[in-house]
């Protein structure tokens, strides 16, 4: 039966549910997207309990060769997209689906846990004062894309907080290190007194994991502070907290 399924993993081994383990069983083709996130310990290793027929595929397969998809479809096959975390979250796969719809063929989505969510969770902050979204990147050719710091001055000029993901290119992850010297690049270029050595970051570290560990530092303390392995992520509070806000960032100060 021709179907498109798109199966969210959460965020390790521990998280992934037992209807997205039923689904990866019952699948034709299997394809384990790897650029979205990355999981401490769901390899394409791990996944080939439950199907052997996996295909890993790059961003490049998924956002440019729907065509190739569509024709798994047409050969009465299921496919399925498997995604660390959840499939629709910080994704562009709403694309696949609304194409594949659009020619007729039956979709399903299965959501997992997303580092979005758990990360909301484990700081304690309001999750009704999260603005919006970004990524910081590497510099390519040594220009640094300013973008995360113009969303962070945004959210944090209206009370709201600011989720950062880190870059992943080519199967390298970026650390909270690097991505805080890059916020400290972008302050000496935008120059609004925004990064400063004073303030106080939350750093989530191997999220979902047995060691994963979620702590609140300044960012002077965060630049020699000893990280665990990747995957990381980072919240940039707002400086307009609840008064139970900041008891909870004392909760997670080192």
């Amino acid at each position: 039966m021709s179907v498109l399924k798109l199966i969210g993993l959460g965020l390790s081994k521990k998280l992934i549910t037992e209807k997205a383990i039923e689904e990866i069983k019952s699948c034709d083709i299997v394809l384990f997207e790897t650029y979205t996130s990355m999981s401490c310990d769901i390899t394409e290793e791990f996944l080939r309990n439950f199907n052997d027929n996996i295909q890993v595929v790059d961003r490049n397969f998924i956002e440019n060769n729907t065509k190739e998809i569509l024709k798994m479809l047409e050969r009465k096959k299921s496919v399925c997209i498997l995604t660390i975390g959840d499939p629709m979250i910080a994704t562009t796969h709403v694309s696949l689906v609304v194409e594949a719809k659009n020619k007729g063929y039956s979709t399903l989505i299965f959501p997992g846990i997303s580092v979005h969510c758990y990360i909301i969770s484990k700081s304690m902050l309001s999750s009704y004062k999260f603005g919006k979204s970004v990524t910081i990147v590497y510099p390519i050719d040594n220009k640094i894309d300013t973008t995360p710091y113009k969303v962070i001055y945004e959210n944090f000029s209206r009370g709201l907080h600011t989720i950062l993901y880190l870059d992943l290119k080519e199967n390298k992850a970026m650390t909270a290190n690097e991505a805080i010297k890059l916020l400290l690049e972008m302050e000496k270029i935008e120059n609004k007194g925004l990064v400063k050595s004073d303030r106080i970051l939350i750093i989530g570290q191997r999220l979902g994991c047995e060691d994963e560990e979620v702590v609140a530092l300044r960012i002077d303390q965060a630049l020699n502070y000893k990280f665990k392995d990747p995957p990381h992520i980072i919240v940039f509070p707002t400086d307009k907290l609840h008064f139970m806000e900041v008891e909870a960032i004392k909760c997670l100060m080192k």
